[in-house]
Parts: C-alpha cells; sequence; structure tokens
C-alpha cells in the first residue's frame, strides 16, 4: 500500500523537492521552455513539476495525480496551479523524441548557475547499469527473445548480470553537473565506446584546451591514449588495470607522418599531452577522489530517485524516464548536494 503524500514543512526531504520545483518557475527556465517549443508555457511547467514529483518519490504519475487532486494544500505548496490526468501526462512526454528530452536535460543544466567552472575543468566519465523490471529468474529469456527489444543482457561488475542498458555520464567534477550522456543496450566494453565518447564530448563543445579527463579501468587501452592525444588533442587519465602501465602505453605512442613537415608543430603538442597524461598516470593512485565523485552521482540516481529499477519497457519511455532522472539528479547537486555526507544524508531522507 502506497502511504499517501502529506507534506511537511519541517521534512528536509519536502523542502529540498520545494527549492526543485522553484527551478521550474524561473525566468531563465521560462526562456529555456518556450525557446524549445513547450507551450502552452503555464501548462508545460505544471507538468514537468509532477513528472519531477513522481521521479523524486518513484511513484506512478497516476498515483501522484490523483494524491494532487484530493490534497488542495500539496498544490498550493508545491506551486501546481492545475494537475493534469496521468494520460496528459503521458501525452505531453511523448509529444517529442527521446532525443529531445536528453538535449532538453543539458540545456536546463547548462542554464543553472553551478559554481564557477573558468580555468581548467576535470571531467570524470564513467558508465552504470540501467535494470529492467523483468522476473528473468522466474522463466528463461535467452537473447534471442530479446533481440527486438531495446534492451539485452548485460553484466555488470557489482550487480552480476541483468536485463537492460548502460548509462554513459560525463560530469563536471567540480560541480557534479551533467555535461553529456550515453545509452547503450546490454554492457558494451567500455573500452570499444571510448571513441564515441570522445566525439560526442567534442560534438558537444566541452573539451576545452588544457581540461583534465578521467576515466574508469574499463576504458584502459593504448589505443584509447593515442585517440585522445592524437585525434581529440586532449591529456587524459584512463585509470590503469595493472601494475607498471607507463612502458606499455606511451613508449609506443605514434603520430601522424604530417606531423614530421618542417611547418607542422603538432608534434610538439602531441608530445606535452603525452607527457601530461604520462604524468597523471604516474601518481594515479591520487585522482581516487576523482573517480568517487561519479559513485556519487549515481548513487543518487539509484538510491535517493528512480533508476535503481526502471518499469518502462519501449525504447521511448525507457530513454526518457533515464534522461529525466539525470535532469532531477543533477537538479539536486545545483542545489548543493555535492559532498558525501550530503549525498548520503540525501539518500537516508
Amino acid at each position: 500500500m502506497k502511504i499517501p503524500l502529506i507534506y511537511d514543512e519541517k521534512d528536509p526531504k519536502w523542502i529540498l523537492l520545494v527549492k526543485l520545483l522553484k527551478i521550474f518557475d524561473s525566468r531563465k527556465t521560462h526562456q529555456l521552455l518556450s525557446k524549445n517549443g513547450l507551450t502552452p508555457l503555464k501548462r508545460s511547467v505544471n507538468i514537468l513539476k509532477v513528472v519531477m514529483v513522481t521521479l523524486f518519490f518513484d511513484l506512478d504519475v497516476s498515483y501522484v495525480v490523483s494524491e494532487l487532486n484530493r490534497n488542495k494544500e500539496l498544490k498550493k505548496q508545491l506551486g501546481i496551479c492545475e494537475v493534469f490526468s496521468a494520460e496528459q501526462v503521458s501525452e505531453f512526454l511523448s509529444r517529442h523524441s527521446e532525443e529531445y528530452w536528453c538535449e532538453f536535460t543539458i540545456k536546463l543544466l547548462n542554464s543553472l548557475n553551478f559554481k564557477n567552472t573558468r580555468g581548467i575543468r576535470a571531467i570524470i566519465v564513467d558508465g552504470t547499469d540501467v535494470q529492467i523490471d523483468l522476473n528473468w529468474f522466474g522463466r528463461r529469456i535467452s537473447k534471442k527473445k530479446l533481440e527486438k527489444k531495446p534492451y539485452k543482457w548485460g553484466y555488470s561488475s557489482s550487480k552480476g548480470f541483468y536485463i537492460g542498458l548502460k548509462l554513459t555520464l560525463a560530469l563536471d567534477c567540480r560541480t557534479m553537473q551533467p555535461l553529456a550522456m550515453l545509452l547503450h543496450e546490454g554492457s558494451p566494453n567500455d573500452a570499444k565506446i571510448f571513441d564515441e565518447i570522445m566525439d560526442e564530448l567534442k560534438k558537444r563543445r566541452i573539451i576545452r584546451k588544457g581540461d583534465k579527463l578521467f576515466f574508469d579501468k574499463g576504458y584502459f587501452s593504448k589505443n584509447n591514449y593515442q585517440t585522445a592525444i592524437v585525434k581529440y588533442e586532449t591529456a587524459v587519465l584512463i585509470f590503469p588495470k595493472g601494475k607498471n602501465p607507463l612502458r606499455k602505453v606511451f613508449d609506443n605512442i605514434s603520430y601522424p607522418l604530417e606531423c614530421f613537415t618542417g611547418e607542422n608543430k603538432k608534434k610538439d603538442l602531441y608530445r606535452t599531452l603525452a607527457q601530461k597524461s604520462k604524468e597523471m598516470m604516474g601518481k594515479w593512485k591520487s585522482y581516487k577522489g576523482v573517480r568517487s565523485k561519479i559513485e556519487d552521482f549515481n548513487k543518487i540516481l539509484k538510491q535517493a530517485l528512480s533508476l535503481r529499477k526502471i518499469h518502462h519497457y519501449t525504447k521511448e519511455s525507457i530513454y526518457k524516464k533515464t534522461y529525466l532522472n539525470v535532469l532531477l539528479a543533477g537538479l539536486i547537486t545545483s542545489c548543493g548536494f555535492r559532498t558525501k555526507k550530503e549525498i548520503q544524508r540525501l539518500t537516508e531522507m
């Protein structure tokens, strides 16, 4: 039995929710909604608030709508002027594709006043499992049965085998702002999708000269270091799998032939980037705190919000729910929940 939604002005969780929903009342957000075709504006704001409430408490849309219709005081405290039916909320979300909601998430988070990010920025990239709530213990689900599904069998070192997708996130280490995200069916090898992730970061103009990029050990490969330095012209640290990887990686980096022409000065740039990467690799243990930042963000997604297991089974609904969860988690970190202590307190609310 689901508990009723009863607003408590002294409850930290309700205080945080009200603070998050006020972001949708700001002028910047209204301008962004109008620019991206989410009109009528008042209706769009109210529906987005209803969606955020469902994700925040991990509840069904129909249940949240019924609670809001039943409790006028709750609507007032959450700043929701009118409530729609569950069908109208679904129609609003289905009006745009999953790619649209991915772009909307990144644009809205970029419009927020995150902490100053001038100067050299540290970007951490890692993947996490997104599990679909299927009872595969009760019946055998083969790979063949999942051929036409938007999810596949995958494996996580912490969770074991699962059915679902892999979410790859790029975060600003200082502010924990999501900068880019990709979804893949099942759990493809991290090293094989390294180039795709780097291409996404370059396409969004996220990578800036002098930025430091950190990848989990699953992405470790000599070829990936070569790609980062020569193709994307960035210094990168991919956490090593074994001992003494320096010679294995940096003694075998090759440069394009055009670098050796008299007028081409890129060889010096590549050598500088390789040296920076080598220096970071030499003291990779001191960067474990950077690695833990993205684990903290995933903890918000899985334990504080509703991404532990998804009760959706079409590509559109799965992708949209994942992107909107990332949006809500980003809104939470924009409100100052960034330290391990604060995130732990959030998961226990």
